[in-house]
């Protein structure tokens, strides 16, 4: 069904006192009127004359004759109760002290109230010395070894060490966990059982009741053998499904409480086109080409942005603002083939906000097509053997009819912005504005947005390809059916951001990978909680660490050298394939480095996220190769050895270390 709102909609969316009454309150039962009488007859009357003339006098001879006095009266007080208490028990020989819950003060409750009410007084009373910090420390149960912990468990430790939990971990005990001020997390695919061998030091019981003692090989450092403890780890799945090990990490799982306060949250107000419109950081983190317009920017981001665009290639084009009449909303959605250097554009469609074409044409690129990818696109070399329109001619009919105060909207968007070689500064993004049914950092699929909430099959056509002007027009009636229905339309409130929960008791997050937002140094500009550093390989992942040590508190980095050695996945192009054990023993020697270089207390967890995934891999690739019904019949017949494949694959393992105290 199509969902259309009129041009007026369109502009509308867009658019307490120590003495009271006579009695002194100090924290006694029964308060006494000023001159009564204590237990054993003393008029309390000069005494609290002097305490008041001690807690204000400047003249140090003047106070002590007044503590002399307070002194001589104390010691006159002990031998009456001791008088009293021989005569009411003859012969006994014990002392006995005014209990501090007797009516009537005496020297030492006089000091502990004058510490606590006259701390800024001029007299001078010696405080006790703080304790020395105990050293931090983590200690694996029994319980953890015996049973595999989860990615959530660690999850858990991490909030515990930040302190955004009191609920205490059950399978490992932390030692002043108030000195832990910093903690690495690294994820290492590809790290596995075979990998250890008995540690030296700690060589004596059985090695799955002692966690030290199995170390990593080659490992020969005393001190990290000290520390270093292994844990096997579960990988988030099924018996029949695997689960991204990252994503369950990073998803913090929400309270009833927190779930309604969310939805509350995102509920309280009528939303509006520009409510939906991407933030700069937003934009960087899903790669898109920023606009030097961009709302949000600082100045000096824009400066950096201007030189940065100085530097790119002579075709990009960034949008103008000029007036003009009809819609200021338009969704786009661009086709593409395969060229030996990337892809390319070979159809451009752009509709307004009633949803009518606005421009369609088929564009012949100016170098040639490898691969049509017919099967997505749409597109054949027949569609474009006789079409012109390049590049250039695009961007010149877009840039005519959409201002850059115009409202651009699409489905992940920064592909087509991407092959276009176009900036825009506001945009909304379908894959950004509706969450996918697994949580964060999944995107939904258009074809599925389209189903689940609009009722609409698209992307349909067998062998045909996505039509670019079926996909515009659902991307426009999304975000029209958002704005009527609010924030919290389409997107769960069962899981928050681990970075972002952090964030908010002012913990700082570094995020290290090979796929992190190009834009570094507009990134790290903005001074964020939580920064994305895209580095080229594992050293880079740990150098980077190093630098930032003084700068974050918490520090996640996906490696992947490991991982390609040991072919769990396929190295990049031109990145040649090396032997495990010299990617193994680099490993240990980065990871030695960075143990010595981190700073006392430093919590440091390596994690492998998942066990040998070869076996599940390959039963995946053949799946995706049949259509629906046949996957399904196939998934059946193939069931235990899909099984076996997944219980290998949930085989993780993980290494917990505190740094000592230099």
């Amino acid at each position: 069904m199509g969902f259309n709102l009129s041009k007026s909609q369109e502009a509308n969316a867009a658019g307490e006192s120590p003495i009271k009454d006579g009695h002194i309150q100090n924290g006694q039962a029964g308060a006494r009127k000023i001159g009564s009488k204590t237990q054993d007859g003393k008029d309390e009357t000069s005494f609290r004359s002097s305490v008041a003339r001690l807690s204000i006098c400047e003249d140090e001879n003047t106070k002590a004759k007044i503590l002399d006095k307070l002194q001589r009266k104390d010691s006159d007080d002990i031998i009456v109760n001791e008088k009293n208490s021989g005569d009411q028990k003859a012969g006994s020989k014990r002392r006995r002290r005014r209990s501090s819950g007797v009516a009537g003060p005496s020297l030492g409750n006089l000091k502990k109230t004058l510490e606590e009410q006259h701390s800024s007084s001029s007299l001078n009373i010696p405080k006790r010395k703080k304790k020395s910090s105990q050293p931090a420390s983590l200690s694996i149960s029994q319980k953890a070894l015996q049973k595999r912990v989860s990615i959530k468990d660690l999850r858990d430790l991490v909030l515990y060490i930040f302190q955004d939990s009191n609920n205490a971990p059950g399978w490992i005990q932390v030692g002043n966990r108030a000195s832990m001020n910093k903690m690495i997390v690294l994820f290492a695919p590809g790290l596995q059982a075979d990998d250890f061998e008995k540690n030296k030091k700690h060589a004596w019981g059985d090695q799955t009741e002692n966690p030290r003692a199995t170390s990593l090989i080659s490992l020969d450092d005393d001190e990290l053998l000290d520390t270093i403890q292994r844990v096997p780890i579960s990988a988030p799945g099924s018996k029949s499904t695997l689960y991204s090990a990252y994503n369950s990490f990073i998803n913090v799982g929400l309270s009833k409480k927190e779930k309604e306060e969310k939805k509350q949250a995102l509920n309280q107000k009528a939303i509006t086109l520009n409510d939906l419109v991407l933030r700069p950081d937003q934009l960087l983190e899903n790669e898109y080409p920023v606009h030097e317009e961009t709302p949000g920017l600082s100045e000096q981001e824009k400066q950096i942005l201007s030189k940065t665009h100085a530097e790119c290639d002579a075709a990009w084009k960034s949008t103008k603002s000029f007036e003009h009449g009809g819609s200021h909303t338009f969704a786009l959605d661009c086709e593409m083939c395969m060229s030996k250097d990337g892809l390319v554009l070979t159809r451009v469609s752009l509709v307004d906000f009633d949803c009518n074409l606005v421009y369609d044409s088929l564009v012949k690129p100016d170098v040639p097509i490898v691969d049509y990818l017919t099967r997505y696109s749409g597109i054949t070399e027949e569609k474009l053997e006789n079409v012109t329109v390049t590049l250039e001619d695009v961007q010149n009919q877009l840039l005519k009819l959409v201002s850059a105060d115009d409202i651009l909207i699409g489905h992940s968007l920064q592909s087509d912005l991407n092959v276009l070689k176009l900036r825009h500064p506001k945009i909304i993004d379908t894959a950004v504005i509706f969450e996918h049914k697994a949580g964060p950092p999944f995107r939904p699929a258009l074809k599925y947005l389209a189903s689940e909430y609009l009722s609409q099959t698209i992307q349909n056509s067998e062998g045909l390809g996505h039509d670019s002007f079926e996909d515009a027009r659902a991307c426009m009636e999304l975000t029209k059916l958002k704005i009527v229905n609010g924030l919290a339309f389409g997107v769960g409130v069962n899981t928050e951001n681990l970075f972002q929960r952090l964030a908010r008791a002012g913990v700082r997050s570094l995020c290290l990978n090979d796929y992190a937002p190009k834009y570094t140094e507009l990134t790290s500009s903005r001074n964020a909680s939580e920064v994305n550093l895209r580095c080229a390989n594992d050293e880079e992942i740990f150098d980077n660490i190093r630098s930032s040590l003084k700068e974050y508190d918490l520090f996640v980095g996906r490696l992947r050298e490991l991982e390609f050695a040991r072919e769990y996945a396929e190295s990049p192009k031109g990145v040649t394939k090396e032997d495990f054990t010299a990617a193994r023993e680099r490993f240990v020697q980065r990871l030695k480095g960075l143990y010595h270089a981190s700073p006392p207390s430093t919590v440091i967890l390596v994690c492998s996220g998942t066990g040998d995934t070869r076996d599940w891999a390959n039963i995946m690739r053949e799946l995706n190769k049949l259509n629906k019904d046949e996957k399904f019949e196939e998934r059946k017949k193939r069931e235990s050895e899909i099984q076996a494949a997944v219980y290998k694959a949930r085989d993780a393992i993980g290494l917990l270390m505190t740094k000592k105290a230099e």
